[in-house]
């Protein structure tokens, strides 16, 4: 394939891929322009994370060359980058590591694996502040405990206790913590199928398949679907996560590297909004 071909073909994939993700743009109010500010930002993190050189007298000369950017624009957005860090720990991670954490940490569960019904705080190490120090970075337990209230994830027991509710966070629509489940699903997904096509070896790759009905199911069959699927899946990724919990280097540390890795399980129906106008 031409270098000419494999660029249509690459843009040709990425104009499917926008189309669900602009969709929530304009759902959500946020302009072309805004947009283009955030891709702007992107090309220059990508372009000097993976694409730079050795000689960083150039690096931004190079930027510019590389994302098509002049090299004004280039060091606007680096100047104004790095004065907006954060440290790319959202709430969905911190209240799904500490939901993991509270079901799988034998510290923390009783004799047939359920978890406990935890104090806030107190003398003994399984409290509830205990388990946001171990699993949910370095939020205040106080705020930790404020958010899993509001979504209904923990109740407070009348003899005082933090008792927790699911094992799993599914954020509301309408909930900035939704927005934050799209960026990482999308990126987890993409980054995925890239590492596959760039890996020769196939006993290599990472696990990536895809179940669809040939010639679709029936309306009334979709909820019954839905359930399998739901129910299936959850089981798999309870077994995946008990795992993970009992092989976790921070139990018995060692000098390997360590390897931030998961597994995620998605049900798909297809929009005819997802096709391009004729």
């Amino acid at each position: 394939m031409s270098s000419s071909d494999l660029k249509s073909s690459i843009l040709a994939a990425y104009r499917r891929l926008l189309r669900p993700l602009v969709r929530i743009l304009i759902r959500n109010n946020v302009s072309f322009a805004e947009f283009s500010e955030v891709a702007k930002n992107v090309y220059i993190e990508v372009a000097e994370g993976d694409f730079q050189a050795a000689d960083n007298n150039t690096k931004q000369d190079r930027i510019a060359i590389l994302t098509g950017l002049t090299r004004n624009e280039v060091q606007r957005l680096v100047e104004q980058r790095g004065r907006s860090r954060s440290d790319g720990l959202t709430n969905v991670n911190r209240i799904a590591g500490l939901l993991s954490g509270w079901h799988t940490d034998p510290y923390f569960t009783g004799p047939y694996g359920l978890p406990l019904d935890v104090p806030y705080d107190g003398t003994d190490d399984k409290t509830f502040t205990e388990l946001v120090k171990r699993y949910a970075g370095d939020i205040p337990a106080r705020s930790m405990l404020a958010e899993m209230l509001r979504f209904d994830l923990v109740k407070e027991t009348t003899e005082g206790r933090i008792k927790v509710l699911t094992r799993t966070f599914l954020p509301g629509a309408d909930a900035p913590e939704s927005l934050d489940r799209l960026g990482t699903a999308v990126r987890n997904f993409v980054e995925t199928i890239d590492y596959n096509r760039q890996e020769m070896d196939p006993n290599k790759r990472l696990l990536e398949r895809t179940v669809t009905a040939d010639a679709g199911v029936r309306l009334s069959d979709l909820p019954q679907l839905q359930e399998y699927v739901r129910e299936r899946g959850q089981f798999l990724l309870e077994e995946i996560d008990d795992w993970l919990s009992k092989h976790d280097p921070s139990v018995e540390p060692s000098a390997e590297p360590i390897i931030q890795t998961g597994v995620g399980i998605y049900h798909f129906t297809e929009s005819n909004n997802d096709e391009a106008p004729k």
